[in-house]
């Protein structure tokens, strides 16, 4: 009665343990070879595309800047100054 007892419920950890381990698909495995595909798709657009080396003239300079700028920013470090106290416990 024990062993039977034992094995189904060793059966029904085995299930449980194999549905937990399955999981959902992940955003990645759902966009898996996208990027691949959409430069095949490109390159059959415009197979002739790498024979232009012309810069993109879709943002002028000033806007270009202020872009570069902004990203340069975002690195700088702030160093937030913060009240010290200081206890003397004697």
């Amino acid at each position: 009665m024990i062993k039977n007892s034992l094995i189904i419920i060793g059966i029904i950890v085995a299930v449980l343990l194999v549905m937990a381990c399955s999981g959902t698909e992940t955003l990645s495995q759902r966009n898996w070879g996208k990027s691949y595909e959409t430069a095949v798709y490109n390159q059959m657009i415009n197979p002739d595309a790498n024979k232009s080396l012309n810069p993109v003239d879709s943002l002028d300079g000033q806007a270009s800047e202020n872009n570069m700028q902004k990203y340069r920013d975002g690195f700088k470090i702030k160093e937030d100054k913060q009240p010290i106290n200081l206890i003397n416990l004697k």
